[in-house]
């Protein structure tokens, strides 16, 4: 029954995924949004979903370090699995406005709220702060979507349907089949973290490394479905949009709204002010020499991000079991990863720089 329940989740997810993403590319087509501003907004804000409720519920039951674990580790798995992956299908072509606009606002957003952190609490006026960002954020998307709102049946594959559809059918037809998509997309990601979680509790793997992966990936999984889907589509813009989306709300929405309804301030652990807040910013930074090569993430890039996320889970991993090769992980990651990592990032950035940046006017 459990393996039965995990395939059944696999395929809740990929049949999700597909119908979420035509509802979408029928909405924006309908309406003159690009796939990349759609992937921004209700892609985003729509697989953000268990991140809300999973924050919301942790911060009634007093686990500041779930809901900053949830946050942190989301963003985190979005860059470097979720792009990972989706460039291992399909190499994901970066828009100018992917590399001008939103990867600074995710390094801001991160950068914030690291400094919001700083003093050890998160506080409701913090919280208040962060959602002040997201109005910010969304009157600015909007003066982008009216600003620019043109012909783009181009960049949709082509439903004729969508042509003839109009008034309240239209609007009926598409909401129900999103809705569906993401009932689907929600139930999946259920059904295969908790038959994943059953399968590593028979093989025998203690909760702390059950939590730290499979529980943490879960969480993700909408996006993951959604982003696959759109990358074996060829949609990169919907795959990147929707990870640099999901990270602007799961600061800006999720964690904003679930540090005003806490009964009390979130106090924020030491370790994540030493080591995962500064590992998030650090990726959302990494992600500008990558992007401006050649202004795409191809399968070396993917393979790269894949890399450090394992490694990154695997440190957590053995700094709560106190592991005696901890130190010696530590210093071959300062010692020989990161400096091949800057070597790599910054030789493909010179080699292919300035071909990216000639076809940027493209964009």
């Amino acid at each position: 029954m459990t393996l039965l329940l995990f395939v059944l989740g696999l395929a809740g997810l990929i049949f999700g995924a597909e119908l979420f993403l035509k509802s979408v590319d029928r909405f924006g087509l309908k309406w003159g949004v690009s796939p990349m501003v759609m992937g921004l907004t209700v892609v985003a804000f729509a697989t953000g979903a268990p991140e809300l409720a999973i924050s919301l519920k942790a911060a009634m039951n007093d686990s500041a370090d779930l809901v900053l674990g949830n946050i942190i580790g989301s963003n985190i798995a979005n860059i470097l699995l979720i792009l990972g992956i989706s460039g291992l299908i399909t190499p994901l072509h970066i828009k100018q406005r992917i590399v001008r606009i939103d990867v600074p606002i995710v390094i801001a957003m991160s950068i914030g709220l690291y400094i919001l952190a700083l003093d050890g609490v998160l506080s409701p006026m913090d919280g208040g702060i962060l959602l002040l960002g997201l109005l910010a954020y969304s009157i600015f998307t909007f003066l982008q979507v009216r600003k620019n709102k043109v012909d783009i049946s181009e960049l949709y594959e082509q439903e004729e349907e969508v042509q003839l559809a109009s008034g309240a059918w239209f609007y009926a037809k598409n909401v129900g089949i999103l809705l569906a998509g993401l009932v689907l997309i929600v139930q999946g990601a259920n059904w295969m973290v908790g038959s994943a979680v059953t399968i590593a509790q028979l093989l025998g793997m203690s909760e702390l490394v059950v939590g730290l992966t499979i529980v943490s990936i879960g969480t993700s999984l909408p996006e993951v479905a959604t982003s696959m889907s759109a990358a074996r589509k060829g949609n990169a813009d919907i795959a990147v949009a929707n990870v640099l989306g999901s990270n602007i709300y799961n600061v800006l929405l999720t964690l904003g709204l679930t540090i005003v309804v806490a009964p009390g301030v979130l106090e924020v652990s030491r370790n994540a002010l030493l080591l995962d807040m500064p590992f998030m910013i650090a990726v959302a930074v990494g992600c500008v020499p990558i992007f401006l090569a050649g202004f795409d993430l191809n399968r070396k890039d993917a393979f790269l991000f894949l890399f450090y996320y394992a490694a990154y889970v695997i440190y957590l991993v053995l700094e709560a079991t106190g592991s005696e090769y901890l130190g010696w992980i530590e210093k071959g990651f300062f010692f020989g990863v990161l400096p091949f990592t800057l070597y790599y990032m910054f030789s493909r950035l010179i080699r292919e720089g300035l071909t990216g940046l000639r076809s940027a006017g493209r964009n």
